[in-house]
């Protein structure tokens, strides 16, 4: 269910703030662009503020009749796309949800870029890992580049921003296995038992912090090839491996 809004100017100086994280946080507001992406969202228990669309857009997507038609220029003032798909949502951020009792928990610390994380989402997805925490200084969710990365999932995770340390230390004393994803630790792929637990996916460039190394009592790797000289891998790359065998 959504809502249709007259446009003014004022309104499209807000959606455009909504690029930014401090306004996003203000208004309680994130703008989702794309045909794909605004049908997830629809197909989904957000809450719609209000959904414009250009009308060759409409012209094109006739399910999408009920959209406030904008002109092709105001659409280009709202969008944070160089090419604007012709159709936008604004939504309500939700509420976290409490982290469910699963069987693997992701967990993420200091993933700063964007891209990265929405790929990491949609990723954790499509193994089943629903919930995740994140440090509280992983990229924020609602960024539009993270949105767009997650091709969907974004609609259907539950993301917990946390002090982590402390969440993992908690989480250790009451006996949860915690594993790391370190150049220094087992071989992933010779591990024959996974006990249920964390899986804890550093960032891009320093990947696991020392504060959260101590909580670590699982340090796996991800072998590379005998010569090979590249340093490490990307990310969203190494938690896609990682996940793909942690779950099967």
């Amino acid at each position: 269910m959504y809502f249709r809004a007259m446009l003014t100017k004022n309104s499209i100086k807000q959606i455009k703030s909504l690029q930014q994280q401090k306004y996003r946080k203000e208004l309680g507001l994130f703008v989702v662009e794309g045909c794909k992406m605004v049908e997830e969202l629809l197909h989904s228990d957000f809450k719609v503020d209000c959904l414009y669309a250009t009308e060759d857009f409409i012209t094109g997507h006739p399910e999408f009749h009920s959209a406030e038609t904008v002109s092709e220029m105001q659409m280009q003032q709202m969008s944070g796309q160089d090419t604007p798909p012709g159709i936008l949502a604004v939504v309500h951020i939700p509420e976290p949800k409490p982290l469910a009792d699963a069987p693997l928990l992701l967990a993420l610390d200091g993933i700063a870029n964007p891209g990265n994380m929405g790929t990491i989402l949609r990723t954790a997805e499509w193994f089943g890992l629903r919930d995740v925490v994140c440090s509280t200084d992983c990229v924020e969710l609602w960024n539009p580049k993270t949105v767009q990365a997650t091709m969907g999932s974004v609609f259907r995770m539950n993301l917990v921003y946390a002090d982590l340390p402390a969440f993992l230390s908690d989480q250790k004393a009451k006996g949860k296995a915690i594993y790391g994803a370190l150049l220094e630790g087992k071989n992933l792929f010779e591990i024959r038992e996974k006990t249920e637990g964390i899986l804890v996916i550093g960032s891009e460039s320093h990947g696991i912090r020392a504060e959260v190394l101590p909580h670590i009592t699982h340090p796996i790797t991800i072998p590379r090839a005998r010569g090979s000289a590249t340093e490490s891998l990307n990310a969203a790359v190494a938690a896609a491996i990682l996940m793909a065998e942690m779950t099967k």
